[in-house]
């Protein structure tokens, strides 16, 4: 999908450029039409690979900074940690944990205080800075099961490279928003993501039924909760209640908690089989 994306971005600089060109060199087209062509195109080539990554890079900056608002204020939450410190506490213990089952490091963890008690979590790498954040009301909504599976979730995240991922995809979309494909394709590896995120979790915890009642309870207070503050803004564990096309940017909750509690019941199986027979040891 990547690649698709690049190419689609190339062609349509190129394509854009050629236009622009062709209004230059209409006098040429009616002397020798074939030389024009092939000006054109020659000339078209150098604002494509020179232009192309310059205004990716650019839309992908403004991308980030429409998806991933949540992290504008969670900087500042590191020094409001006294209302919340048991909180705090409790959640850098069950993080710290992640960490070392999964090996991975130079992760910081953000717990945001605050401005409303959405459930919300999030995961950024971005310019070097990696950052788990996740809000004082799911904290404390949430079992340390729940928890910990969330925290693995957004862990997840930054192991596939969301943050990427999905930046250009938006940054994409935004170029070319009369492209069907850049909506399919950013459509795409937001779910994609989504479901690698449960994926990994189930699999660092050990329970993806606990990643499945958390993702239940979370949607449970979203609808419950008054907020200024749009969901879709804040939280990487977004959830959608409808059957997905392939237009949609996160995969059915209906799927998603099925998924779990497949990975569920095979952990439970994986299980039985490893315990000795008991009547073979009586023997």
């Amino acid at each position: 999908m990547l690649s698709a994306m690049m190419i689609s971005t190339s062609l349509w600089v190129f394509i854009l450029a050629s236009l622009l060109l062709c209004f230059g060199l209409e006098g040429e087209y009616v002397n020798s039409p074939a030389n024009a062509v092939i000006e054109v195109a020659k000339f078209a080539i150098l604002p494509t690979v020179i232009l192309g990554p310059v205004i990716f890079y650019l839309l992908r900056n403004r991308a980030m900074k429409q998806i991933y608002p949540y992290f504008t204020f969670t900087r500042k939450s590191r020094e409001e940690s006294s209302s919340i410190e048991s909180v705090r506490s409790r959640v850098s213990i069950v993080f710290s944990s992640l960490l070392y089952v999964s090996n991975l490091s130079g992760i910081a963890l953000s717990v945001v205080p605050g401005a409303s008690d959405l459930p919300a979590s999030a995961a950024l790498d971005w310019k070097g800075e990696k950052v788990v954040a996740i809000s004082s009301g799911a904290a404390v909504a949430l079992d340390d099961d729940e928890l910990r599976a969330v925290l693995a979730h957004e862990l997840g995240h930054i192991v596939h490279r969301d943050s990427l991922r999905k930046t250009m995809a938006t940054a994409y979309r935004s170029a070319f928003i009369f492209d069907p494909v850049a909506h399919f394709v950013e459509a795409a590896i937001y779910r994609d993501g989504e479901l690698y995120a449960d994926e990994y979790s189930a699999k660092l915890t050990g329970k993806p039924a606990a990643l499945a009642s958390a993702l239940i309870k979370i949607h449970e207070t979203m609808h419950g909760t008054a907020s200024s503050v749009p969901i879709t803004q804040v939280a990487s564990l977004l959830l959608n209640e409808r059957e997905s096309s392939i237009f949609s940017k996160q995969p059915s909750l209906t799927l998603r908690i099925k998924k779990l509690l497949e990975m569920e019941d095979h952990e439970d199986a994986a299980d039985r089989l490893e315990e000795p027979d008991s009547t073979s040891v009586s023997r």
